[in-house]
C-alpha cells in the first residue's frame, strides 16, 4: 500500500526532470548544429578561395561576368550574387543583395628608391618606396560584406575598368593602408629562422579572400558567424 501512495504523488516526474534538462540540452545542441555547419561552410569557403587564387595566378580576368559566373558556380550553396549579366569589365560589381563577397587583390613590392622600378620614374619622384602597392584590386557578391576583408580598394587611386590600379610607383594613394602595409612587410620580410628571403623590387602577391554569412543559421540568441579564407600565391 505505501509503494502505491508512493507512485501516485511521484506521477509525472519524469516529465519535470525533462522539461528541467531541456533547458541545458536544447541549447547545447543547438550550439552544436551551428557549429557543426559552420565547420562544413568554412571548408568549402576555403575550397572556393583557393580554386579562385590558382585561377587567378593562372591569368584568370575577374573583371568579366563569365569569371565572376564561375566564381559563382564554384560558390554554389553559399549564395554568391553577381546581378545580372554585364559586357566588358566591371572592378566593383558590388551591388548585389546575397550572402557571399569575394576580393581579388595583386600587390607588389617597390624596392628603395635605387631600385628598378623607382629608378624607372626619378627617384625623386617614388613616392612608393620600400611599401607594398596596390596593382589591381576587383570585387564582387555583396558589397554590404566588405568590411569583412581586409584589402578594399586603395581610397583616391585612379583604378582602371578591369582592376588596374594606375601609377602605382609614383602615386601615394596606391599604398597599403598602414596596418596592411606592417603586417605585408612582417609576412614577407626576411627570416632568420625560417630562412625566408624578402621579396624584391616588382614581385607580385597574388591575394584572394573570400566571406560568406550565415544568416540561416541564426537561432535566437545562438548566432551562426560567417566563414572567411584568404590565399596568397
Amino acid at each position: 500500500m505505501a509503494s502505491e501512495r508512493r507512485k501516485k504523488t511521484q506521477k509525472g516526474q519524469e516529465i519535470v526532470e525533462f522539461a528541467l534538462m531541456a533547458f541545458i540540452l536544447v541549447p547545447l545542441f543547438m550550439g552544436s548544429f551551428i557549429v557543426g555547419m559552420n565547420l562544413i561552410r568554412s571548408i568549402q569557403c576555403n575550397q572556393v578561395t583557393r580554386d579562385l587564387v590558382d585561377m587567378y595566378i593562372h591569368g584568370a580576368d575577374f573583371s568579366t561576368y563569365p569569371l565572376q559566373q564561375e566564381a559563382a558556380r564554384l560558390a554554389q550553396g553559399l549564395n554568391l550574387q553577381i546581378g545580372s549579366s554585364f559586357t566588358g569589365n566591371s572592378t566593383t560589381n558590388t551591388s548585389n543583395s546575397g550572402n557571399g563577397f569575394v576580393s581579388v587583390s595583386q600587390i607588389m613590392w617597390i624596392g628603395s628608391t635605387t631600385s628598378a622600378n623607382c629608378v624607372a620614374v626619378g627617384a625623386a619622384n617614388c613616392a612608393n618606396h620600400d611599401s607594398f602597392v596596390f596593382t589591381q584590386q576587383i570585387q564582387f557578391g555583396n558589397g554590404g560584406l566588405n568590411s569583412m576583408v581586409t584589402l578594399n580598394p586603395p581610397s583616391g587611386a585612379t583604378i582602371s575598368s578591369n582592376g588596374d590600379v594606375q601609377n602605382y610607383i609614383t602615386d601615394s594613394h596606391a599604398r597599403l593602408p598602414s596596418a596592411a602595409q606592417t603586417a605585408m612587410q612582417n609576412l614577407w620580410a626576411a627570416n632568420a629562422a625560417t630562412g625566408q628571403t624578402a621579396l624584391t623590387d616588382g614581385q607580385v602577391v597574388y591575394i584572394v579572400e573570400c566571406y560568406f554569412q550565415s544568416p540561416d543559421l541564426s537561432v535566437g540568441a545562438l548566432a551562426g558567424n560567417g566563414v572567411y579564407a584568404r590565399y596568397f600565391m
